[in-house]
């Protein structure tokens, strides 16, 4: 199982680390921990061979600029099971790489996960997740909801994260160049 996400850089991959570690001291969560770094979910797939999705993948980024994200607010999902998140704003430019991203893989045979489909993803950094009973739901949303979510910040890569039980790992980075189209023509023929 993959999973494509955007990643936090310093200082804004600190100030939620240290959310992390907050909610940990306050409220016993370490489930956050399976995805080790900060980062906002593009999808999940399974069953697309790396050799297919990693070109795929270099090809979008490639064109795609970094991004200036903003989060807002507090979210909660309850399905398939508990999250707190920070609900980042789906400015136009996200939601052209989410879906190019999307349609792309799309192509490339496996499954992609029906949660992140453009009509169904909602774009958020998670905060808490995996380990969340009602009591740490509970302590987790009373610490949250006294803390300043508002972040301004800049993504430069999408990162490939595997699954190697117990967490995930990152497989391969690739920046955001923003290359035009003619750069990424003339970058893909020197290969």
């Amino acid at each position: 199982m993959s999973t494509l996400a955007l990643t936090l850089h310093e200082p804004t991959a600190r100030r939620v680390r240290a959310v992390w570690d907050a909610l940990e001291e306050r409220a016993g969560l370490r489930g956050i921990r399976k995805v080790p770094f900060p980062h906002v979910t593009l999808f999940g797939c399974e069953g697309i061979a790396h050799a297919d999705l990693e070109p795929m993948v270099e090809e979008v980024t490639l064109a795609a600029p970094p991004l200036q994200l903003r989060t807002v607010g507090f979210g909660l999902f309850l399905r398939p099971e508990p999250v707190c998140y920070a609900p980042i704003i789906r400015s136009p430019q996200l939601a052209e790489l989410h879906l190019r991203l999307w349609n792309r893989a799309g192509t490339l045979g496996g499954r992609l996960f029906g949660l992140y489909a453009p009509n169904r993803w909602v774009p958020h950094l998670s905060l808490a997740q995996g380990d969340l009973s009602r009591d740490r739901l509970a302590k987790a949303v009373e610490f949250l909801v006294d803390q300043d979510l508002e972040l301004e910040f800049e993504v430069r890569n999408l990162t490939i994260f595997d699954w190697v039980g117990p967490r995930y790992e990152p497989r391969e980075r690739f920046p955001l160049l923003g290359q035009a189209e003619a750069e990424v023509a003339e970058a893909r023929a020197e290969r």
